[in-house]
């Protein structure tokens, strides 16, 4: 949906002084110098903090200037440096892990903002990375083009996508639910959980916290193998918290995933992700403990060199695979696999790309010009049937 002109603060000379929503809550503010350039920036971020682009104070990079990001002050990182008195690119960020959760989103937004007030109708993104999740973050506040394009994700690897800016809303209701709209609510934020609707422009976004429908309310809910387990909120149409019920309590055993499962985890991962970074994502995930165990109101818990399951994915599968054929239960550990390795590819990722990032330019350089490896097809199948195995019931 288009921006209410009542949310949009505007300096003497007109231009975009900051937003709030609604409820008068403040979601970004900027300020422009006399010359017309823009002084700073900032934009609030999900879990209440704020972070601040400070155009041209980066250390330069491999595009040239840099603005810099920060967050209290301290340095978070870098994107190439813009004309934001005229938007016309999507810059590469250097170590987007580094930066807070929901802190690309809020920048992508805020540039789809600046370019539809700046009457800038497409944009393009030519820089390294174009990886799945950056792809699915422009989702959020951009619209592709072509929009018949047979496979959306795989033309922006290569450079044959342009985005026409279509920035979101935000409310933020009963003080810290992040609600996310456009001509629906697309996204809702809730205890620094992230739910998604799964189809985005045709996009299909493979996710286990939902948004979905019911009736005439919209729910944040945990979901796996087409399963919803529970619901996290209750949102009128208007996004009104209507409920937050309790999430499942989840078992309190820990035991370390079994080392077939891993491998085809990984292998997963590599086959589905950005050519450059598949060899680091092996690398990665040397040093990273995979194990099952409690997990708060989600399916994973990702921090640093751990990664915990919940044990609600184990009592999923096996309730999908009761009764069922040895095919079919195959067939399911398959889809099991890939949405655990859904779960988890983004860590691993941003692992993986943080090692990159820290490797000599020559390399960088040779792992851009990766063909796409060949999917380890024998861990996954041991790994579906390993899943299998596990869940049967006794």
């Amino acid at each position: 949906m288009a921006a209410d002109a009542t949310r949009m603060r505007r300096d003497a000379a007109g231009r975009l002084a900051g937003e709030q929503d609604a409820h008068g809550t403040a979601l970004s503010a900027l300020e422009w110098r006399s010359d017309g350039r823009l002084q700073h920036a900032r934009v609030r971020l999900p879990d209440g903090s704020w972070i601040a682009i400070e155009p041209g104070a980066g250390a330069p990079g491999p595009w040239g200037a840099s603005d810099l990001v920060t967050r209290d002050g301290q340095a978070l990182s870098r994107l190439a440096a813009l004309d934001w008195t005229r938007v016309d690119r999507i810059p590469p960020l250097a170590e987007p892990a580094r930066l807070p959760a929901g802190a690309g989103t809020a920048i992508f937004n805020l540039l789809a903002r600046l370019a539809v007030e700046q009457d800038v109708a497409v944009l393009r993104y030519d820089a390294p990375y174009p990886t799945e999740a950056l792809f699915l973050a422009l989702l959020e506040s951009f619209r592709y083009v072509p929009e018949q394009a047979p496979d959306p994700s795989g033309a922006f690897a290569v450079g044959a996508l342009a985005w026409t800016p279509a920035p979101h809303e935000v409310t933020v209701e009963a003080g810290s639910v992040w609600v996310q709209q456009r001509e629906r609510i697309e996204k809702i934020v809730l205890g620094g959980r992230t739910y998604y609707r799964p189809d985005w422009q045709g996009v299909r976004r493979r996710a286990p916290r939902v948004v979905r429908d019911v009736g005439d309310t919209v729910r944040a809910s945990l979901s796996v193998l087409g399963r919803v387990l529970e619901d996290h909120v209750v949102l009128a149409a208007d996004g009104r918290v209507l409920e937050t019920p309790p999430a499942a309590p989840d078992s309190p055993n820990v035991t370390p995933l079994a080392p077939e499962v891993i491998a085809g985890v990984i292998a997963t991962v590599v086959a589905t992700s950005a050519p450059a970074l598949a060899p680091w994502i092996a690398v990665a995930a040397r040093d990273v403990a995979f194990e099952r165990g409690p997990v708060e109101a989600d399916l994973v818990e990702a921090r640093d060199t751990r990664v915990r399951l919940s044990h609600r994915l184990t009592r999923a599968l096996s309730d999908a695979v009761r009764d069922r054929p040895r095919a079919d239960a195959l067939a399911i550990g398959l889809v099991a696999l890939r949405e655990i390795a859904d779960l988890v590819g983004d860590h691993l990722r941003a692992r993986a790309q943080t090692l990159l990032a820290a490797q000599p330019p020559s390399v960088q350089a040779n792992a851009l010009e990766e063909s796409a490896p060949m999917a380890d097809a024998h861990a996954i199948a041991a790994a579906a049937d390993a899943l299998t195995r596990e869940a049967a019931p006794a």
